[in-house]
């Protein structure tokens, strides 16, 4: 299968997997996911990897419990372990979208099964076209460099390793590959409505730029992400570096992180910004939800001419300036 020697050869260049990694498949039972678990269960033996699948049904279709049993009766066929959950979202956050939701809980319950199970990474069906339509979704609606990375081979949450073998892949390819095999999985009648962001960027806004603008636009805004990503990386090096300069927080101190601000100013814009996003991730555990508006309520901080002053962010966290220290703290009753 020349798909599959595609995929290989991506997961050997990115150093995805290693011999003995057990491997949980989130399959949806979309072509991508279908194609991914079928892929990855012909190179098993060649990987000296171990499988088992897992599928969220959450319950936003009526088809949700049709494509659950698809995808279980698919793990049978393939004599893999299966693993599901059954979820109902409810809107609680007015900023949050049904589909920020579902990735949440998607995301928890990876994350809770990989550990229980010890498995080493869960591997994710994202292909090219996904990483292009998300670089353009990035750019429309704000972001800088950490945000133009889109979606990375690799990437470690809480502990898990989150892979995606098809970053490489085109998604014509990979219906090609399901007909040609025989191959059957699920429609998602909702992929056809432009009632979400995801679908109005491919349903209407690429065909126009492909046809108008850029025939090619998918592999240049895919270009781009892997571009900046190069790049990125070689700021966060310089950016950990830069961190044991500035850092005034004792290694055993989990309550509190603190900043020498002298120190931290002398430092390049774009290096500060990442040793900003260093300490927020290193008190709270990530930066979601912090925005280029709250980097600057930061920086306007550091230039203020008064003794002590606190800017307050989301989930309760406090930045507060006191002499020559920037303090990073919880708000009483903050979880």
């Amino acid at each position: 299968m020349q798909l599959a020697n595609t995929v290989k050869n991506f997961i050997e260049q990115n150093q995805l997997l290693k011999n003995g990694d057990r491997v949980i498949v989130a399959v949806s039972g979309g072509p991508d996911s279908a194609a991914l678990i079928h892929i990855l269960t012909a190179l098993r033996y060649d990987l000296g990897i171990g499988l088992s699948i897992a599928h969220v049904n959450h319950n936003l279709r009526k088809t949700s419990g049709q494509d659950e049993r698809f995808v279980k009766n698919l793990a049978d066929k393939l004599n893999l372990p299966f693993y599901s959950t059954s979820i109902r979202l409810r809107k609680k956050k007015k900023k949050s979208s049904i589909e920020e939701l579902a990735r949440e809980a998607r995301l928890r319950f990876f994350i809770r099964l990989a550990k229980r199970e010890k498995a080493q990474c869960v591997a994710l069906g994202h292909n090219r076209d996904d990483l292009a339509e998300t670089v353009l979704m990035r750019i429309l609606r704000g972001t800088g460099l950490l945000g133009l990375r889109a979606i990375l081979p690799k990437r470690k949450i809480e502990g898990v390793t989150f892979i995606r073998p098809l970053l490489e892949v085109r998604r014509k390819e990979i219906v090609s590959f399901l007909k040609k095999h025989g191959l059957k999985f699920c429609q998602d009648a909702t992929n056809s409505k432009s009632n979400f962001f995801r679908n109005k960027i491919r349903l209407h806004l690429l065909p126009i730029l492909e046809r108008a603008y850029n025939p090619k636009i998918k592999e240049t805004l895919a270009h781009l992400s892997e571009s900046i990503t190069a790049d990125y990386a070689c700021l966060e090096k310089q950016a950990q570096a830069a961190w044991r300069r500035v850092a005034a927080t004792p290694a055993k101190e989990s309550k509190r992180i603190r900043i020498h601000i002298d120190s931290l100013q002398k430092l390049d814009m774009a290096i500060k910004r990442i040793v900003l996003r260093q300490a927020l991730k290193k008190f709270k555990g990530d930066t979601r939800q912090l925005s280029f508006v709250h980097m600057k309520a930061i920086e306007r901080l550091l230039h203020t001419q008064k003794a002590a002053a606190t800017v307050h962010l989301p989930s309760g966290i406090l930045v507060s300036k006191y002499h020559r220290y920037l303090t990073f703290t919880r708000a009483a009753g903050a979880k």
